[in-house]
């Protein structure tokens, strides 16, 4: 049992045992949710999301095309919910890694997410990395980038470069990302 909750901890539910991280969400209209697989241990450990340093990469990523200003915030993740974006996963147990998450777990928790996620008509899904945006959209392979298909509420979906692709090549796919943010901030 737990004493006291850091951050964004919170019990997994259903007697499970364990903590995890609440969804984020932001107290005015969400311009984007960034959509996780589940969390990682370290950050639940933390109480903020992406506290590895592949996740905090990618934070730092989207702050550098203007989605939000890191200093903000002592967090990175609480920086971004000041400026709408919302934090969810798909899968609430956390794992050292993707292969711990069994296909069963993101069956269960893929439509608990969508609709959560079209409840609130988020515009933009943003995936930091490839598994929230194969299972939103039912693919068995993606890229990098803006996905031709949208979720079934109608939302684009972004998939972000690797945390250790090259920097050109992250450079081309998160200027996609920037025309895109000007469409649906407008």
């Amino acid at each position: 049992m737990v004493d006291r909750l850091i951050g964004h901890q919170e019990s997994l539910p259903d007697g499970q045992g364990g903590l995890t991280l609440a969804d984020l969400w932001p107290t005015e209209h969400v311009i984007a949710a960034v959509v996780g697989l589940n969390p990682a241990p370290k950050s639940v450990e933390a109480g903020h999301y992406y506290q590895g340093p592949a996740g905090r990469r990618q934070l730092l990523r989207l702050a550098e095309v203007g989605l939000f200003d890191p200093a903000d915030a002592p967090f990175l993740d609480d920086a971004a919910v000041q400026c709408g974006i919302a934090f969810t996963d798909i899968v609430k147990v956390p794992s050292l890694g993707e292969k711990q998450v069994k296909a069963e777990r993101i069956r269960e928790g893929l439509p608990l997410l969508e609709a959560s996620l079209a409840a609130r008509k988020v515009p933009l899904v943003i995936g930091v990395f490839r598994h929230p945006v194969q299972a939103l959209l039912g693919l068995r392979k993606s890229k990098p980038g803006l996905q031709e298909k949208t979720t079934s509420w109608g939302a684009r979906v972004f998939r972000m470069p690797g945390p250790y692709a090259k920097a050109d090549e992250a450079k081309r796919v998160l200027s996609e990302l920037d025309k895109v943010l000007r469409e649906v901030t407008i």
